[in-house]
């Protein structure tokens, strides 16, 4: 008896609401460069969460509706985890592409995907991503010009916290790896890292062949308010399990280092921002600080001098939200010497210090 047809590419397209533009999504795959077909080409799974497929064919251009399939998903949370899982549980393709639904590829970057992907057996390729408003998200941080068989430490993988791409499937099946919903934010952390980190070769995509970031969505999850500790739980969870622990100190450390920079001083700043801060503020942020430095090595040593001084701040008993929100200001006056120098001058070179990690930035 022959087999099933198999897909070599699943899309899945979480869609939390009919709002979404989520027909501007799937035109975008249609474009991607590969046949829409079960049979060696691209599976388009829109996994309507909460929300009736129904209303989500509705959105769909006529002639683009023969080509997905609607799968509901009613969980009663508001998290991306559940839809995620559950269309990953279902895929049989070679490799999955998770994009949001209100996101789009460049055209023909599927094709391109696929093309790394296969030539050199990676176990994920990363495009760049490009906002539609203009800019880019500048992540990873990889070495100047280094585009292939990138290294978890020396490349900075551990910025690159989001799934968006081209990853192949067996290597988060045979690992067991899921989303975690039982996180506020973060839910693809847990996966990113282990993936990024799991000693398969990880690729960029040709710079061409980008996924588009846009900015029209009101209702994204991740951007809705939130106690502090919540907003850090996966991240203080990831640095403080088993996994991380088995890891070798210089992925430790550019593990911490990501989640001092990006998770904990971002989420300071947009508290005391607000106006916001409290004791227990101070205690989540304590926590996070005790678990970077029993784990992550220096970590903390290779922060520039504004870095640390926030930190220091965010620590102490009393603090005001108006004392936070003007150190975290003068830690964004980038260029200044505060901003670039470590206290340490021995760490001025460290591969995660400023000026290393700001000129790699530059041409991505």
């Amino acid at each position: 008896m022959p087999s099933a047809p198999t897909p070599l590419v699943d899309v899945i397209i979480p869609v939390h609401t009919a709002a979404r533009p989520v027909d501007r999504t799937v035109r975008s795959v249609v474009a991607g460069g590969l046949p829409i077909s079960d049979s060696g080409g691209v599976h388009i799974t829109v996994v309507c969460h909460n929300v009736g497929a129904d209303l989500i064919r509705d959105r769909l251009a006529p002639e683009r509706r023969p080509l997905v399939e609607l799968v509901e998903c009613s969980d009663g949370t508001g998290n991306p985890a559940g839809p995620r899982n559950l269309a990953l549980e279902r895929s049989s393709a070679r490799y999955v592409s998770f994009v949001d639904s209100d996101d789009t590829l460049a055209p023909g970057a599927l094709a391109a995907w696929t093309a790394v992907a296969e030539r050199h057996g990676s176990a994920a390729v990363l495009p760049r991503l490009v906002r539609s408003a203009g800019g880019v998200l500048r992540t990873p941080v990889p070495r100047p010009f280094r585009r292939a068989d990138l290294d978890p430490v020396k490349d900075r993988l551990a910025y690159r916290t989001t799934s968006l791409g081209l990853i192949r499937r067996e290597v988060l099946t045979d690992r067991g790896l899921r989303f975690q919903g039982q996180y506020a934010t973060g839910e693809d952390q847990g996966l990113t890292a282990r993936t990024w980190f799991g000693g398969g070769r990880i690729d960029l995509a040709p710079r061409r062949a980008h996924y588009v970031v846009h900015d029209d969505a009101t209702d994204r999850i991740t951007r809705s308010p939130r106690p502090l500790h919540r907003e850090l739980a996966a991240f203080a969870d990831l640095l403080g399990g088993s996994w991380t622990a088995s890891l070798p100190e210089r992925q430790r450390t550019a593990i911490a280092v990501k989640v001092l920079r990006v998770q904990l001083l971002g989420a300071v700043h947009g508290r005391a921002a607000a106006g916001a801060w409290t004791g227990a503020d101070t205690e989540t942020c304590r926590a996070v600080l005790q678990l970077a430095a029993s784990v992550g090595g220096s970590a903390l040593e290779v922060l520039p001098r504004a870095d640390r001084d926030l930190l220091d701040l965010v620590v102490r008993t009393g603090v005001t939200a108006e004392e936070v929100h003007a150190a975290s200001a003068r830690r964004r006056r980038f260029g200044r010497p505060a901003t670039l120098l470590p206290r340490d001058p021995r760490r001025i070179l460290s591969r995660e210090a400023p000026l290393r990690f700001m000129t790699a930035s530059l041409v991505i």
